[in-house]
């Protein structure tokens, strides 16, 4: 004859079911209200003032932001530029952190290369002597723009890596230093490989599946550069000057679903020649970041001055 389940209660019930009283939710939210009156709320603001307001504050731990744009489009640059933004933050407070770069398009001197051109103020063509050689003088302060990048504790994954290696290689540094927030950029999305070679789309969802992973279990910041399809390039949109869509992104079901902010870059006038005013703005050297979705803050466009020859990107000051 079977035992009779033992009654339960319904509070009981709920419990097991992992149900949240709504008592809970509420005392959660005095919390972050009251932490972040206090400056005591994990956020890692950039040196954008807009760009901040828009991410409630800035960069926070155990999201993922995608980074989307056609190639060329600048995803690298603006990317880089938060990174370090937020780690000086970081460095600052002299809090643990480490920057894992998959950088799977350019090896992570090019990188650095770019960002010498944006602080020596010299093109990448005269910093590789292509038309005439590099000065001794214009030499040695190349040397002295990159050298204080040392500091930063940034390291590079050049070479193509599965989400199961990503995954495999944030676990067992976490495990061991369980104090230092992870930074994981990678650059692109389309370039993650996966040893069972699966359609892309899948690759990509199991790519967005393995970030929230992360990002639950490690509180991992995850950034996120992703390609565009080809819908934005079809000539009715460039000339009507259509803005950028969240279905323009590459996959855009598989990883856009699963981040907390995706921003998409635009730059009218250099990919389309446009120079009509887009959204209001000077289209000469914008680079316009397109927030098209943003869970816990403002959608929008961000207006950037952009100089491609030296990479620099500057935040343009809002019309009042």
């Amino acid at each position: 004859m079977m035992e009779e389940e033992t009654p339960k209660s319904s509070i009981e019930l709920l419990q097991e079911l992992q149900f949240q009283p709504i008592r809970t939710a509420v005392r959660q939210s005095i919390a972050v209200v009251d932490q972040s009156r206090k400056g005591l709320r994990e956020v890692y603001p950039t040196k954008w003032p807009r760009l901040n307001r828009q991410l409630l504050g800035g960069f926070q731990p155990g999201k993922l932001y995608i980074i989307a744009g056609r190639p060329g489009s600048g995803k690298s640059a603006f990317s880089n530029q938060v990174l370090f933004d937020v780690l000086d933050l970081i460095m600052l407070a002299n809090k643990k952190v480490i920057v894992f770069y998959w950088s799977f398009e350019m090896p992570g001197y090019q990188q650095l290369l770019r960002t010498a051109s944006k602080t020596t103020g010299k093109q990448l063509s005269e910093l590789y002597s292509i038309d005439s050689t590099l000065g001794e003088k214009s030499f040695q302060d190349f040397i002295a723009s990159v050298s204080p990048f040392t500091k930063y504790p940034i390291y590079f994954q050049n070479r193509p890596k599965s989400i199961g290696f990503i995954e495999e290689a944030t676990r067992r540094y976490k495990e061991k230093n369980p104090d230092t927030l992870i930074i994981n950029l990678m650059d692109h999305s389309r370039l993650v490989p996966d040893e069972k070679e699966e359609e892309e789309l899948k690759k990509l969802n199991k790519l967005s599946k393995g970030c929230m992973k992360m990002q639950a279990e490690y509180g991992v910041i995850n950034i996120l550069l992703s390609q565009l399809n080809r819908n934005i390039e079809k000539e009715d949109r460039a000339k009507n000057q259509y803005q950028p869509l969240l279905t323009d992104l590459f996959g855009g079901d598989s990883i856009g679903q699963d981040a907390h902010v995706v921003m998409i870059i635009q730059r009218p006038h250099d990919l389309y020649g446009i120079v009509k005013p887009y959204c209001n703005e000077d289209p000469i050297k914008l680079m316009a970041i397109h927030m098209e979705k943003n869970r816990d803050g403002m959608l929008g466009m961000i207006p950037y001055d952009f100089d491609g020859a030296r990479f620099t990107i500057t935040e343009r000051k809002r019309v009042k």
